[in-house]
């Protein structure tokens, strides 16, 4: 028998709901605005054959959430060309125990994290557009992340028209159909070209993880928002120009410092948490205004989901 829980992705699966998740990430994010937060940067390294390996320790201090977790996570893109092919990105939480330290419980975290990154942008899309139009939402990448973007947004917000971009054309066009029939709707559309899609859109979320910058200043409606969730150190998805002009947010200050020094570069000023908006310290945007929440993801959310995702697996049979 194993000293620790081991909870798996297909156990992970059956406990994930919208409404909770979305409550714990939102607890995680005002943390850091309030003295609850303990978490250092995220740790990367590089392994031989260009795999790579992160760690993201933290604690959160909370009632409802509160936990000492791990996520461990790699990246090994051999992986798709085995047989039969695997995951090339793999994730697990350590939960430990707040007053020893000894592992309580594996949680396999390839779903949760998934999960994690979208709901963290509902939060933000919440509080940074708040009391604005919610009618039309523009995907570009037809991936992962925007598929479980576009299942998340529409639970929560319901927009009149999700439309879906992808480099290759037909991705979006069976997601659309898809998520269609999954979640019995019409609302999901597929566009032709990222000009398309952002025409007009209230919110966009960014998910291609591109090379080239996709998404130009012109195309986005002022006082739109906007949820950067793909940025890598060689490029953005969205021009220098959108940053420059748009209040932008981030979850924690030092993942600016250490992981978003080029798009500082770019001239874009950081004006504050997402956590600061909830916790009151910081306004959001206002009507006018175009916002960018700039996803990179922290510890404390993984602490949360893990601590919920642990008191459900005991509760619900």
């Amino acid at each position: 028998m194993l000293p620790y829980k081991f909870i798996s992705e297909s156990r992970v699966g059956e406990l994930l709901e919208w409404e909770p998740v979305v409550d714990a990430v939102e607890h995680a994010l005002k943390s850091v605005s309030t003295g609850c937060a303990f978490q250092s940067p995220r740790v990367k390294i590089v392994l031989p054959e260009s795999n790579l390996l992160y760690s993201t320790p933290g604690y959160l201090k909370d009632d409802k959430y509160g936990a000492l977790a791990s996520r461990v996570m790699t990246k090994f893109p051999s992986n798709r060309r085995l047989q039969p092919p695997r995951s090339a990105l793999n994730a697990n939480i350590s939960l430990m125990d707040e007053s020893t330290g000894v592992v309580k419980a594996i949680i396999q975290g390839n779903e949760l994290t998934d999960w994690r990154t979208a709901a963290v942008s509902v939060v933000a899309t919440k509080h940074l557009h708040k009391e604005k139009p919610k009618e039309i939402l523009a995907i570009i990448g037809a991936g992962i992340q925007g598929r479980i973007h576009a299942i998340a947004f529409q639970t929560c917000f319901k927009f009149r028209e999700v439309r879906i971009w992808n480099r290759t054309g037909k991705r979006a066009v069976d997601l659309a159909r898809k998520l269609n029939h999954e979640l019995k709707t019409d609302a999901f559309v597929s566009c032709e070209t990222v000009s398309d899609c952002v025409k007009n859109a209230d919110v966009i979320v960014t998910a291609a993880m591109a090379k080239e910058m996709l998404v130009k200043h012109e195309m986005v409606k002022k006082g739109a928002h906007i949820n950067a969730i793909s940025v890598n150190p060689s490029g953005t998805d969205l021009d220098e120009e959108t940053y420059r002009i748009s209040k932008v947010f981030c979850d924690h200050w030092t993942g600016v410092e250490h992981e978003l020094q080029h798009i500082i570069a770019f001239g874009a000023k950081f004006v504050g948490q997402v956590g600061d908006v909830i916790a009151g310290s910081v306004q959001a945007p206002g009507a006018g205004e175009t916002s960018i929440f700039q996803s990179l993801g922290m510890a404390v959310e993984d602490c949360a989901l893990a601590r919920l995702i642990y008191d459900l697996d005991q509760i619900v049979k």
